[in-house]
């Protein structure tokens, strides 16, 4: 079964620009042309965007998707490789959130600085993130 980039759109739940932008970084097979010079993609597009839509889900880069990809071309290989790419990815992720902790205790403090009371240009929070850019 084929599929125009609108349909494909709709059932892989990715845009169609997106669809393009992963042609483009070859992370899908480019599809095939009809006369008109229309895409037209298969089934394996769409499973393909699919995997691609989970992994962005997961945070995944599409350099990580891409190693993924390259890793599947070997289906016979052991996959502890797939399992060595998820785990550093979940190092990043767990580096992500320690950093946005990081963010909401600052945020936090800001918060607590503020006087409700004062005027924009009095702002305790705008006066500090004008500090932070100083310093």
């Amino acid at each position: 079964m084929f599929f125009s980039i609108g349909e494909l759109a709709k059932k892989s739940k990715i845009s169609a620009d997106t669809i393009r932008f992963y042609e483009k970084k070859q992370l899908i097979m480019p599809p095939k042309r009809a006369n008109n010079n229309y895409r037209y993609y298969d089934d394996q597009a769409l499973q393909q965007l699919i995997f691609i839509r989970h992994c962005r889900e997961l945070g995944m880069s599409l350099k990580e998707i891409q190693e993924m990809n390259e890793l599947m071309l070997h289906p016979q290989d052991n996959c502890a490789v797939v399992d060595t790419l998820v785990e550093a990815h979940l190092g990043h992720i767990q580096d992500k959130i320690q950093q946005l902790q990081k963010f909401s205790q600052q945020l936090q403090q800001l918060r607590q600085s503020c006087n409700s009371q004062a005027c924009i240009q009095d702002c305790n929070i705008v006066k500090t993130l004008h500090q932070l850019d100083a310093e």
